[in-house]
């Protein structure tokens, strides 16, 4: 029961790092007038890609 629960907190955190920094990028001005950038949902998904493995590595 307890690494079920270790499990679930892990994925809870990795959502709310990725969310909280995907908010954080694409709300932020870099001048260019656009929206967001492909280049930011590259990042996101590159930050996404690391935080996964490291609850892949943490947990598993």
């Amino acid at each position: 029961m307890a690494s079920a629960l270790n499990v679930v907190y892990g994925v809870v955190i990795a959502l709310v790092a990725i969310a909280g920094y995907a908010y954080v990028l694409t709300q932020s001005d870099d001048g260019t007038g656009k929206e967001t950038r492909w280049s930011d949902w590259g990042t996101i998904a590159a930050v996404a890609l690391f935080v996964v493995g490291l609850l892949w590595t943490t947990v598993f």
